[in-house]
């Protein structure tokens, strides 16, 4: 997905959403591994995702829910930068060094689009 759709998506998201965290851990540069556990006739499915920085397994962060964890793509994409987020009943704004502000129905949603 082009992150530009991927902007555009969090940008309507009414709230938190399994796949657009999925993207944006792709986007910021999580690795997904399928592992087969089990035996041959009883084979399990399990996914893990590996940090990007030292390939350990790690929780996908829930970037659009946590905002502990939209900090966490803020830092991993724009290392050094400086930013603020604020929220009210109408939903969050966000804005990182010199960049535009940016509104979402949540705060996490707009970190998560001022970041990419």
């Amino acid at each position: 997905m082009a992150i530009s759709d991927l902007i555009l998506q969090l940008q309507h998201a009414t709230g938190p959403n399994n796949d657009l965290d999925i993207s944006i851990g792709i986007v910021a540069g999580y690795k997904r591994e399928v592992q087969m556990l089990g035996e041959d006739d009883q084979k399990a499915r399990k996914v893990v995702w590996l940090y990007p920085k030292n390939g350990g397994e790690a929780p996908l962060p829930r970037f659009t829910e946590n905002l502990e964890d939209a900090y966490l793509l803020a830092r991993t994409v724009l290392p050094g930068s400086i930013g603020g987020v604020s929220w009210d009943e109408e939903g969050g704004t966000a804005k990182i060094d010199d960049g535009p502000y940016y509104t979402a129905a949540t705060p996490a949603l707009a970190l998560c689009i001022a970041a990419l």
